[in-house]
């Protein structure tokens, strides 16, 4: 459901915060400019591009509900598209029994910061070439 959201309004680079009962999500969509560029301006919030919002997990799982699984030939490690960046997380968080603190989605690396089923709070960065995928 929040991979849809972004993925309707074309953001690339997003951060998604825990928050009690609720998510915050910050991204930057689609822009002109360099890959620099667009994440100075993200960080910096001056661009028109970029998106702040909130999402509870009342409305998460409502909107769930409602919406039809879509049917894609795209594997899940295609990461152009947030969904499968969250889908693949959701499923390693799972796998983990893990709560999500914080995911940061940037051009080069993924960083995920969670506690594990022990109560440790774990933090996990993971870099590759991902900005020719996001665009």
């Amino acid at each position: 459901m929040i991979g849809r959201t972004l993925e309707a309004k074309e953001i690339s680079f997003f951060e998604i915060t825990s928050l009690r009962e609720r998510y915050l999500i910050q991204g930057v969509g689609k822009q002109s400019g360099s890959t620099g560029k667009k994440l100075v301006d993200f960080f910096r919030s001056r661009s028109s591009n970029s998106y702040s919002f909130t999402l509870t997990l009342s409305e998460i799982n409502k909107r769930q509900g409602e919406m039809a699984k879509s049917s894609t030939s795209e594997p899940l490690d295609n990461f152009r598209r947030p969904a499968n960046v969250l889908g693949t997380i959701g499923a390693y968080l799972d796998s983990k029994q893990a709560e999500l603190f914080e995911l940061k989605v940037r051009p080069i690396s993924l960083s995920l910061w969670y506690r594990d089923n022990g109560g440790r709070e774990q933090r996990e960065d993971r870099a590759f070439l991902f900005s020719q995928s996001l665009r």
